[in-house]
């Protein structure tokens, strides 16, 4: 992939966090939810968690945050090292790496919160 689409990338994923951190974030105001004390209830925090919509906000915000940030971490070690054979190995370990949490974070959307504080 070119150096410029990754950037773009990088750029794209910065709005959405942006967005959505905001909507997330909403859910505490007494505008746009149920409050910030009511907001981190249990039962509230479970409620959210069985929506649909929220646990695509959610899968969306994770994949936004991951994404951007290991695009910023590969954009830090290529300034570091410069042949291009370590700049593979570094590409192909933080693909692995960002597969991982990305499949670690989206465990408890997927699940549920009760179901998965025995899933991992």
């Amino acid at each position: 992939m070119k150096e410029s689409t990754i950037r773009l990338i990088q750029y794209f994923t910065a709005l959405l966090i942006f967005i959505l951190i905001g909507f997330h974030l909403g859910i505490f105001t007494q505008f746009l939810g149920p409050g910030y004390s009511a907001g981190l209830d249990y039962l509230s925090v479970l409620e959210r968690m069985k929506n649909a919509f929220y646990d695509t906000i959610y899968l969306i915000l994770l994949f936004s945050l991951l994404t951007h940030g290991f695009i910023g971490i590969r954009n830090i070690m290529f300034e570091i090292f410069l042949t291009s054979s370590i700049r593979r190995i570094i590409t192909l370990a933080l693909i692995i790496v960002y597969i991982f949490f990305l499949l670690y974070g989206a465990l408890p959307i997927f699940y549920g919160v009760e179901e998965c504080i025995t899933c991992v």
